[in-house]
């Protein structure tokens, strides 16, 4: 089922796995769970930039918030946060989830555990430090997130794939 969700803008790379690339040149308007998950499919970002190449300094606007959850805050299962903490952290606030390319698998001599993605749709924000301050006001609310990712250029690595999450908002 392709589930219609809160529109947000994302812009692709035309590679997978790439840390060094910096060029995100093609815009995706999100509209539905089919978007997102051809769009998630390569290295992305959440913001557009001059020229499509990707720092804090060339950020022009956004209309979503990205995040990863790694739960690498615990080797206790017990302690990983989920797509409901999330959730009960920000009632009535939609977002959606794919899992991330380690999802459930080992890491860095770490056991396999879940770990995600997580868009927050967002009115459109044309400062960088407005950006910046947004994300830094959610890893306030909810500090499992991945704190180094509070800048106005982070990337996500593609997932080819992923199954699109739908939460929060009314009706979810």
């Amino acid at each position: 089922m392709n589930e219609a969700i809160q529109a947000m803008t994302v812009y692709t790379a035309r590679c997978r796995g790439n840390a060094g690339n910096t060029h995100y040149p093609d815009r995706q308007a999100i509209t539905c769970a089919d978007d997102l998950k051809r769009a998630a499919a390569f290295d992305h970002v959440c913001a557009e930039y001059k020229n499509g190449l990707r720092s804090v300094e060339t950020f022009v606007k956004a209309d979503c918030l990205p995040f990863d959850l790694d739960n690498d805050h615990s080797d206790n299962p017990d302690e990983w946060k989920t797509l409901e903490d999330i959730q009960a952290t920000f009632p009535g606030v939609p977002f959606y989830a794919i899992p991330s390319r380690h999802h459930l698998k080992p890491k860095d001599g770490k056991a396999a555990r879940p770990k995600w993605h997580v868009y927050f749709p967002i009115d459109t924000v044309t400062n960088a430090e407005e950006y910046r301050a947004m994300k830094e006001k959610v890893l306030e609310l909810f500090p499992w997130f991945d704190a180094r990712a509070k800048d106005a250029a982070r990337f996500l690595f593609g997932v080819d794939g992923a199954e699109v999450i739908t939460m929060g908002g009314d009706g979810a």
